[in-house]
């Protein structure tokens, strides 16, 4: 598991849920039925999100949080899952793709949650 990965989960998904994210996303035959939970995901700690409306410029807010130009992708898409991709090209294959994906910018701080289709859109912060 990349370490950027579990940082994701780690800080961001609830604490009862941690674990099995964790054990599934390791797991080869698991791993893509845990990530078609992100298409609708009730899993994350709430305390740490906060919903973007749907014309906001996401790509702003992440820099304006000092966001790199670089990112760490967990996707229900396989195109991206699991790369490290420009951060401008991760946001816009999330919304081409239309699948959910979490894009990590900054390891246990700062995230990017597309739901299935834009449905629901959320900043991921907390403070370390």
């Amino acid at each position: 598991m990349h370490p950027h990965e579990e940082s994701l989960i780690r800080s961001f998904i609830q604490p009862a849920r941690r674990l099995r994210w964790l054990q599934c996303l390791q797991s080869a035959n698991k791993r893509g039925r845990m990530l078609d939970r992100l298409n609708h995901c009730r899993d994350f700690d709430t305390r740490f999100t906060s919903a973007l409306s749907p014309n906001v410029h996401v790509q702003d807010v992440l820099a304006a949080r000092n966001a790199p130009k670089t990112c760490y992708v967990l996707s229900a898409n396989d195109s991206i899952d699991g790369r490290e991709m420009e951060l401008s090209d991760a946001i816009e294959q999330a919304k081409l793709g239309g699948w959910g994906t979490l894009i990590g910018c900054i390891p246990n701080r700062l995230a990017y949650y597309f739901d299935e289709c834009g449905e629901r859109q959320m900043l991921l912060e907390r403070d370390v």
